[in-house]
């Protein structure tokens, strides 16, 4: 079961709408992840965003993930890391980056960290990284929790958790694929083992 955030922002501008309806309207259930309920959600349409490739998108929702119906550019933003340095996703530009929400109280997040860190030791050097925004929790137990873990890939830092509500984040984990070009190409809501044949496929696919 899948903890629930404890806080419920509002979204005022248009763009931010926009992303919440094309993709937090989508069903909380996929048939490989874990699950989530969330009000007011639909099953999600399993057909390509305009311009993008069929079958990456047939390949996606078999494997459990839901997928926009239109192009969909991911909105930048600018948050801490754990030296205190500001990164921006768009820094990460021209990789496929894993966005992935969660916090070190959630044991559903706790427990797909250690495949996304194998999974992140396998690509990490072909174009491939992980960005782990963790919600709104103080640095230095995020710090702690993360040399414990074994984490090696980034983490940032939502401290007021607006980047959550942004990106439409109801439940964690949730975990955004975004493409070389910067266009979130799937979401996938709940946990899962991240280090598999067709996970690691998919990663190739989407860098070639």
């Amino acid at each position: 079961m899948l903890y629930m955030k404890r806080h419920i922002f509002f979204l005022p501008l248009l763009t931010l709408l926009l992303l919440t309806l094309l993709l937090a309207g989508c069903g909380s259930r996929g048939s490989k992840g874990g699950s989530a309920e969330e009000a007011g959600s639909s099953p999600v349409q399993q057909q390509a965003p305009s311009g993008g490739a069929p079958e990456l998108e047939e390949k996606l929702g078999s494997l459990g993930f839901q997928t926009p119906t239109e192009d969909l550019q991911a909105m930048d933003f600018s948050l801490q890391d754990l030296s205190g340095r500001e990164t921006a996703l768009s820094s990460f530009t021209g990789k496929v980056i894993f966005l992935n929400f969660w916090a070190t109280w959630c044991g559903p997040c706790k427990a797909e960290i250690p495949s996304l860190e194998q999974l992140y030791r396998e690509l990490g050097d072909r174009g491939f990284t992980i960005l782990a925004v963790n919600s709104q929790e103080a640095a230095d137990q995020v710090s702690s929790f993360v040399e414990e873990s074994g984490m090696s890939f980034p983490v940032l830092l939502d401290s007021s958790g607006k980047v959550g509500a942004t990106y439409g984040v109801r439940a964690i984990p949730t975990t955004y694929i975004i493409d070389p070009q910067g266009a979130i190409r799937a979401r996938m809501v709940g946990t899962r083992d991240w280090y598999s044949p067709e996970i690691i496929s998919l990663v190739k696919d989407l860098l070639g």
